[in-house]
């Protein structure tokens, strides 16, 4: 008699049983992790975008303006209204500008220093208050220009658990920084 090699049906049903488990026990943590990596992207390119900005006013000597933007890549990018809360949302890009009339707002003049196209895998960065007008502006030392441009951007919308979500302060003296998740606020050190 021969003997035969090969898997019977059984084992077979065993082995595809016990890899559906093993992934369907993986598969929530590893949607956590996408979820967690695109924000923390999304909250690192924002940190060196600030830093750029703030170190080019310093630079350059003159303001330097951070602002969302609807078409960051237009050719002609202007900033983004800020009339609403609807407005108020970040991750349609943003643009980094050179001041150069020191009014705050994108001329053709103005030399635009970097675009960050729109953040796919963040579906909000939402600036909170009612006093901040969207724009970032930087003098010569490096500071914002005034108190209401000191702001807080929380990471990650309803697609994301308020423990992924990450919020992001903008003090006066131009420095940014993580505060926590997505259930912490900036607070009064952030002037």
């Amino acid at each position: 008699m021969q003997k035969q090699r090969g898997f019977t049906l059984i084992e077979l049903l065993l082995v595809l049983t016990i890899a559906a488990v093993l992934t369907a026990l993986a598969a929530p943590s590893f949607g956590r992790l996408i979820k967690s990596n695109a924000i923390s992207g999304g909250v690192n390119t924002f940190m060196g975008d600030l830093r750029f900005a703030r170190s080019e006013a310093i630079r350059l000597g003159g303001p330097v303006v951070v602002c969302r933007s609807d078409a960051p890549e237009a050719p002609s990018p202007v900033c983004g209204p800020n009339t609403s809360a609807l407005n108020r949302n970040w991750s349609s890009g943003w643009i980094v500008f050179q001041d150069l009339n020191s009014d705050g707002v994108k001329n053709a003049a103005d030399p635009v220093l970097r675009v960050q196209a729109a953040l796919g895998t963040i579906d909000a960065i939402v600036e909170a208050g009612t006093t901040s007008d969207g724009v970032l502006r930087f003098t010569t030392t490096g500071r914002l220009l005034n108190v209401t441009s000191a702001t807080q951007l929380t990471f990650g919308g309803g697609n994301f658990a308020t423990d992924v979500r990450r919020v992001v302060c903008v003090s006066l003296g131009g420095r940014g920084r993580i505060a926590g998740d997505g259930a912490t606020t900036c607070g009064s050190d952030n002037q």
